[in-house]
Parts: structure tokens; C-alpha cells; sequence
């Protein structure tokens, strides 16, 4: 059993189904014998993570985030803007949970046997412009199928309500151009209905080619989908868990391998990152290797 001097659990009240105060009592007595000094900080609003991880990074050496997605990409900016990152532990209660998923940490149990064992790894962390996200990136097809999402379906038919807006957004889909610059001067361009910039393997509870990301190999896998409809779901959806044939038609589906590129649309385009939209077209992506130490079950 591994032993922390000090740890912080940051809460979402949102995350969890109204289940959170049965779930803090389970895990809470699990954790504490492995905690020195354990504190726990319920946030209020949008920000509020960040803001405590700034605060805190270099005052201890585990931050545990019981949320969702975004409650991790509030986490990650918070850390990657000041020298104190501690090892940071995911106790997922939101709705896809993908990079916990990545980290084989998509099961509460899992998580806390992780980080009672102290299994941990470290992975990129890729900045966008002046933000950071650890999963994923995208414009075009994967920000309108967010947008669709009312916050009653996402209640009310959880993972299920991502896929349904996904289907709905493949009727009409917007092409827009684009232009990909890499640091090593190679250029792409044309028309696309949907780029996404990953570093994790996993959208909207979908593995996408996890034979073929990694979370630590110093690479963001820039996928370009120049067309839609029913070969986009099979490709993506399909093609893309096996370890062959996931780009059996390069004129639908290009992926490129960068350390650094700058992506221009023509109109600009809103960017979904991390499930956060805060951003929009022209971007630069640097990765950052082996940023941050993430709780990883083995």
C-alpha cells in the first residue's frame, strides 16, 4: 500500500446522479488510511478546479478528481500553469470518463485499487493555443454533434445521448477548409468535415484506434475525415478498434503524426476540447511529453 503525505479530493456536486455523498463514504474510509493529510473541496461553479489546483499543486503530492471530463480539463490547466504537478487520480463519476477509460481507470474500484497500489503513469499533455487538453481536440463535425446535446438528454440517456447527437449531426454535415502545417514543413489542405487532434484513445465512451495511440508517445494523432454518412460511422466506428484496416479508403480518412502543427479553417471554426468549447479556429498544438503523472490501473 502506498503512502501519501499529503492529498486533496476536489468534487464536482454536479457529477455522479445524486449519487456522490453515497459514493464519498464508500471511497473517502478506503483512502484515508493511505492519506496523511486528507482534504476534500466541494466546487461551486465553472473555474473552480483550476483555480484549486493552481492553489495547491505544489502544496501536495496527490490531487484525486472525482468528476467528469471536464472536471479533468479544469485539473490539467490548472497544473500545467505552475511548477507544482502532483500525481493526479481520477475517481470517474461523469459521463464518458474518456481519458479514465485510457487509463484503464473507468471502474471507481479500479481507480482506488490503483491508487492504493500507487500505479501511476506519465503522459503528454498537448497545449492549444494558450490552453491544454490531455484527450482530445476537434472542429467540424464533433463540435456540432456537442452542441446538440441539451444538458435534460444528457441526464436523461447519459453515453447514449452523445451517439444519438452524433447520428443527428451526420445528416447534414458542414464541410469547411482547412490547412494542417506541421513544425517539420509538411502541408495539408483541402475540405473536411471533421478534424479531431488526439492524444487519448477514446470519444464519447468509443475506443478509436487504441492500437495506434498512446497516451505517452510524444505524438498527436491529427485525424482528418474528408467525407460523412453511413462510411464515416463505419470507419470510425468500426475500422477504427481493429489494428488493421483502419485506413482502407485514404480519400475519407487521413491521419497525421505531429509534435507540433497550426490548423486554419475557412469560416473559423468553434473547438471542442475535452468536452470544453472555449476556444476557436486558428490553432497551434505542441506536445508537451510526459507533462503529468496520472494514476493508472495495471
Amino acid at each position: 500500500m502506498t503512502m501519501y503525505s499529503k492529498a486533496m479530493l476536489i468534487y464536482n456536486q454536479a457529477a455522479g446522479q445524486g449519487e456522490l455523498e453515497d459514493l464519498l463514504k464508500d471511497i473517502v474510509p478506503k483512502l484515508a488510511p493511505s492519506i496523511k493529510e486528507f482534504t476534500l473541496y466541494q466546487t461551486e461553479k465553472a473555474g473552480d478546479t483550476e483555480a484549486l489546483c493552481v492553489e495547491n499543486g505544489s502544496k501536495v503530492d496527490l490531487i484525486l478528481i472525482m468528476g467528469g471530463d471536464g472536471t479533468v480539463h479544469e485539473c490539467v490547466n490548472g497544473l500545467m500553469q505552475q511548477a507544482g504537478r502532483p500525481t493526479v487520480g481520477i475517481l470517474p463519476t461523469g459521463t464518458c470518463n474518456d481519458l479514465s477509460r485510457s487509463l484503464n481507470c473507468s471502474k471507481l474500484e479500479d481507480a482506488v485499487d490503483a491508487i492504493l497500489a500507487g500505479q501511476t503513469t506519465d503522459i503528454d499533455i498537448i497545449s492549444q493555443n494558450d490552453r491544454y487538453f490531455s484527450n482530445f481536440s476537434g472542429v467540424g463535425l464533433i463540435t456540432e454533434a456537442s452542441k446538440e446535446i441539451e444538458e435534460s438528454t444528457k441526464e436523461s440517456f447519459g453515453k447514449l445521448g452523445y451517439i444519438i447527437s452524433a447520428i443527428r449531426s451526420l445528416k447534414e454535415p458542414t464541410p469547411f477548409s482547412y490547412e494542417v502545417t506541421t513544425n517539420t514543413g509538411i502541408k495539408k489542405s483541402g475540405e473536411a468535415v471533421m478534424i479531431v487532434a488526439m492524444n487519448g484513445q477514446y470519444i464519447g465512451t468509443v475506443g478509436l484506434f487504441k492500437d495506434v495511440i498512446s497516451l505517452n508517445d510524444g505524438i498527436l494523432h491529427m485525424i482528418i475525415v474528408k467525407e460523412a454518412g453511413a462510411t464515416l460511422l463505419k470507419n470510425m466506428y468500426n475500422q477504427a478498434r481493429t489494428e488493421e484496416g483502419w485506413l482502407d479508403d485514404p480519400e475519407q480518412l487521413e491521419m497525421l503524426n505531429v509534435s507540433q502543427c497550426s490548423l486554419t479553417t475557412s469560416p473559423v471554426l468553434d473547438i471542442d476540447s475535452d468536452g470544453e468549447k472555449i476556444d476557436n479556429t486558428p490553432v497551434t498544438y505542441l506536445v508537451h511529453e510526459k507533462a503529468l503523472t496520472f494514476i493508472h490501473h495495471q
